[in-house]
């Protein structure tokens, strides 16, 4: 597939729904370049962090941030998709597989360096899936659908392994994995949260918050899922049980997204008026909060891999990159 090369004054992408962080350590550096010799290397050789957005055009945007050229942005690209516009995007954790969800409901696999692989993963006639996520696994993907089934599929062929049916009809929002695979939660529009035995496919728990969560993630020691909510606040939920532990208030506006550091110490929420906060697991206050003017439609928050940057996305300008250590903020784009 055709990668596009983006001009340096090209005008950026306003309408932007998803993001998603990835990270090319020094050992993948190397396979690269086929050496283990540094002199072989790119000089100050460090991990290079990537940032994937997807929006209202039919294509993935990829953003490379260096850490050597003072904070700018050396180099992006792009990957043309079939269809319509991309509104959820997820990862491989080794970096190398982007999984997207189309508008028509398409899942598409894209290789991160040569383009779409496989252009429409599906188990049905018609695709109609909203979500998408990976576990702790390059080896399989999950994709959740407009009547309450998840599907998850072997990522190099895109064959069906095992389906979970939350026994409700409604468009799976939000969808999470636990990194060790034991764990499956979601979210719907009607307000429901299931969470699923990874390996049976058994319900461990369900309960209906009467309202959308558009978002849900586990966090990197599976001691919670946290999810995002209409009634303005975050839910954190208690695993493997499934009960309620905790409401978190602190926005005025629904709340569209959350991601968690993969850390285990922070996570992030952000709020359809553009206010952002990040807070602490360890005692559930908020140690950032600031607000996006240039996003009043905030779609999308996550978290990098280095623990230590967020991105968010909305119908402003587009893709926004933060420092957040401590009490500093630092705007990058």
């Amino acid at each position: 597939m055709k990668i596009s090369k983006a001009s340096a004054g090209q005008r950026p992408m306003n309408r932007v729904w998803c993001c998603t962080w990835g990270l090319i350590k020094r050992e993948q550096q190397q396979l690269e370049h086929g050496s283990e010799d540094d002199e072989c290397l790119p000089a100050k050789s460090k991990p290079k962090e990537f940032v994937i957005t997807g929006g209202s055009d039919s294509e993935l945007k990829i953003v490379h941030i260096s850490p050597n050229e003072e904070n700018v942005f050396p180099y992006e690209y792009r990957h043309e998709l079939p269809g319509l516009g991309i509104h959820n995007v997820a990862l491989s954790p080794d970096s190398s597989c982007i999984a997207a969800v189309g508008l028509d409901g398409n899942l598409s696999l894209i290789d991160i360096a040569a383009g779409v692989r496989l252009p429409n993963v599906t188990h049905s006639q018609v695709s109609n899936y909203w979500s998408t996520a990976f576990g702790g696994s390059n080896d399989c993907v999950y994709a959740a659908t407009g009547n309450g089934i998840i599907h998850k599929f072997d990522a190099e062929i895109g064959k069906l392994q095992h389906a979970f049916d939350t026994m409700h009809s409604e468009n799976i929002l939000g969808l999470a994995v636990s990194r060790d695979l034991t764990l499956v939660a979601s979210t719907d529009f009607a307000g429901h949260f299931t969470l699923f035995d990874g390996n049976t496919g058994q319900i461990v728990r369900r309960r209906n918050y009467k309202q959308p969560m558009r978002r849900v993630v586990i966090d990197a020691c599976r001691r919670l899922a946290i999810a995002a909510c209409d009634d303005k606040s975050v839910k954190l939920i208690d695993l493997p049980s499934g009960w309620l532990r905790d409401n978190l208030f602190g926005h005025d506006a629904h709340v569209m997204s959350v991601d968690a550091a993969p850390d285990g110490q922070r996570f992030v929420s952000g709020a359809s008026d553009g206010s952002i906060k990040v807070w602490d697991l360890r005692t559930t206050k908020s140690s950032l909060a600031f607000l996006c003017g240039s996003n009043a439609n905030l779609w999308d928050v996550a978290f990098n891999r280095l623990n230590n940057k967020i991105s968010f996305v909305g119908d402003g300008k587009g893709l926004n990159i933060y420092y957040c250590q401590g009490s500093r903020e630092m705007m990058l784009v």
